[in-house]
């Protein structure tokens, strides 16, 4: 294949790969490439740190969970149709977060609902499955947590001011962003942060080197941060995080769709988001009985389809937490009360429209109880009540007490042992905006006597860290029941109904070291997914699930301290998949290996520079989640194939 760039894209970015050497001292602490299980959270799966970012230089929300053994992202490269599923349940039954606030759910079945530049996050947290009462309302398939970057995180040693340039460059789809910050905490009082990227990118070619129609696109990401310390213990912060993505767009871009089919025909569609989060921390030094932090959230996201009779989704979502943490010693409480409120909205050319409207109201409490150094006994329960107001105005209710329990012992050091049981509840939520438009309204055929869905997930594991080595293995099984159904059929009207069950169930297992100047870690899942006791496909989409399977993950690193280099190496191995409906047309989904290298040179404190050489053997191959056109298991929506990717930053 051969590789192609932007005219003068690979001009600049030599100008600044050989920008002169800012900081003398050249020091560095390198880390192995790998994504990381949290120690200061029991509840959480998996993390994605910075430093793994830095140097794989992912682009979209695919190349940052690429490596993720729970999660899988369905729609490619094509960001607007890009969705996640942790265990094989999607996004639209997580509690999804930026900087706290809670991220809104489905504007159109077809497109996805939330991206943003990686490079603005220093941190992502996995939650899968149902458990702490911390993870708020409605986490039925658990919750991700996306924190950016902070002022701290980009200021240079014995500096309070300061800005950052970046440029990026990609050869496959020719994608250039160039990115520039300004950031500082003048004084002990106050800190702020402006961030800026912007991305030019054609279509992209896949592994057979075939162009994937529609894959182009040039967002604009922007994240504000501001922080004010007026006294000991008081903390006020404010967080807006912003994303414009407009571009030509196929009707149904989840599909991979022959061209020519009228479901394939390119439109204009303009998709964006904002979220905008301030809260204020009260901690008191010496006194562990307060620590409270009040928040409040604001996000809109929106979808124009710029047509001859043009439609708009919208989808709105704003809360308030107020919690606090009191240590007492051998215990911890963290209680408190949300608010969320919820709606979705939709409005044609042609005079229709309408909207939907939901709350839930929301108490919490988690104890965590250390009698000794090897015990740890967290229980926790929440309180839910959901309320919703359809297009009909029919009311609907739902009331649910949610408990939790998780034991961790440590019979010796580095070995722990846990197990945990857990529920969450959702109320019924509102549906997309572009089904309000539907001509022929809610059907008569809707139940109106529902309340809601319920899950319930369990876990057992053991974890060994000791010497280098790092091991651990759990089992979960986790089920969604009362799955509740929007539907909208060609020609009648649209309802919403009880459908049935989810279940998702499996083990996650890995094995690594880190000796000298080497680090090694291997990782393995195996997901297994039902929906009403049959295997799904990537044909359930619209039930909000996608097949599982069994997923490898081998991540090498070798760190150069004298010469400021870390290499690292990825292999990631998906099996075919052949547990599938009797329905579906295919046998199996088709297997695929993907190999990666990366090297990070940071040749001063204020410099760093990447390569990452992605898909190296040039695989063309269809992620198990990317939804298939109809049952036939037809689908062009192939991943990306070889690029090369080059980076570089320079603080100042």
């Amino acid at each position: 294949m051969a590789f192609q760039t932007h005219p003068g894209s690979v001009a600049a970015l030599a100008a600044l790969l050989a920008s002169p050497v800012l900081a003398q001292d050249s020091s560095v602490t390198l880390s192995p490439v790998t994504i990381v299980s949290s120690a200061d959270d029991e509840t959480i799966s998996e993390t994605i740190t910075a430093e793994e970012i830095e140097t794989r230089q992912p682009a979209t929300l695919n190349e940052l969970f690429a490596q993720s053994p729970e999660v899988v992202v369905s729609g490619a490269n094509r960001m607007a149709a890009q969705k996640i599923y942790v265990r094989g349940i999607e996004e639209t039954m997580l509690n999804v977060t930026v900087d706290g606030a809670k991220l809104g759910g489905n504007m159109y079945a077809h497109s996805g609902n939330f991206g943003i530049d990686p490079d603005l996050l220093k941190r992502v947290e996995v939650e899968a499955g149902a458990g702490s009462a911390l993870a708020g309302p409605g986490a039925l398939g658990g919750a991700i947590r996306y924190e950016t970057k902070d002022p701290e995180d980009l200021l240079l040693p014995g500096r309070d001011q300061g800005y950052m340039l970046k440029l990026s460059a990609q050869t496959n789809g020719r994608r250039v962003t160039p990115g520039l910050a300004f950031y500082g905490t003048p004084d002990e009082r106050f800190g702020y942060l402006v961030y800026l990227t912007k991305s030019w990118a054609d279509d992209y070619k896949d592994g057979e080197g075939n162009k994937v129609a529609d894959t182009g696109n040039d967002p604009l990401d922007a994240l504000v941060k501001l922080r004010f310390r007026p006294a000991d213990g008081h903390e006020l912060s404010f967080s807006t995080t912003y994303r414009r993505d407009n571009g030509r767009r196929a009707y149904r871009s989840n599909f991979g769709i022959p061209p020519g089919l009228p479901d394939a025909i390119p439109e204009d569609q303009k998709l964006g988001w904002r979220s905008t989060s301030v809260s204020y921390r009260y901690n008191p030094a010496g006194d562990p009985l307060v620590d409270m932090t009040v928040s409040a959230y604001d996000t809109h996201s929106r979808l124009l389809r710029d047509i001859e009779v043009r439609q708009v989704s919208e989808w709105d979502t704003r809360g308030l937490d107020i919690r606090n943490r009191s240590d007492f010693g051998q215990v911890a409480l963290t209680y408190g009360y949300d608010y969320g409120w919820t709606r979705s909205r939709g409005e044609s050319g042609a005079g229709l429209g309408g909207s939907e409207r939901g709350e839930n109201h929301g108490l919490y409490v988690q104890a965590d109880y250390t009698p000794t150094e090897q015990w740890l006994l967290s229980a926790g329960l929440r309180y839910d009540r959901a309320t919703l107001r359809d297009l009909n105005g029919n009311d609907y209710k739902g009331v649910h007490f949610s408990p939790n329990l998780r034991l961790r012992y440590e019979p010796t050091e580095g070995l722990a042992l846990f197990a945990s049981w857990g529920e969450a509840f959702r109320g019924v939520q509102p549906v997309e905006g572009l089904t309000l438009i539907w001509p022929l309204g809610l059907g008569p055929q809707t139940d109106t006597s529902l309340t809601g869905e319920l899950a319930r997930t369990a876990e057992l594991g053991a974890e060994w860290d000791r010497d280098g080595w790092r091991a651990g293995i759990s089992g979960f099984t986790s089920k969604i029941e009362d799955k509740i159904r929007s539907w909208q059929g060609r020609g009648s009207p649209w309802f919403r109904e009880n459908d049935g069950e989810i279940e998702s169930r499996g083990i996650t297992a890995h094995l690594g070291r880190s000796w000298q100047n080497w680090s090694a870690d291997l990782r393995f899942s195996h997901i297994d997914v039902k929906y009403n006791d049959e295997p799904v496909s990537p044909g359930d989409w619209l039930d909000g699930v996608t097949p599982g399977g069994d997923k490898i993950v081998l991540a090498l690193g070798y760190q150069m301290p004298a010469q400021n280099l870390e290499i690292g190496w990825t292999s990631t191995v998906v099996l075919k998949q052949t547990d599938l409906p009797a329905d579906f047309q295919l046998d199996e989904l088709p297997g695929y290996d993907v190999h990666d290298l990366t090297v990070t040179w940071r040749p001063a404190r204020n410099q760093s520079y990447s390569l990452a050489l992605t898909n190296i053997f040039d695989e063309q191959y269809l992620d198990h989640s990317t939804a298939y056109y109809g049952v036939d298991g037809w689908s062009n929506l192939y991943e990306t194939g070889r690029s090369l990717r080059l980076s570089g930053t320079i603080r100042f």
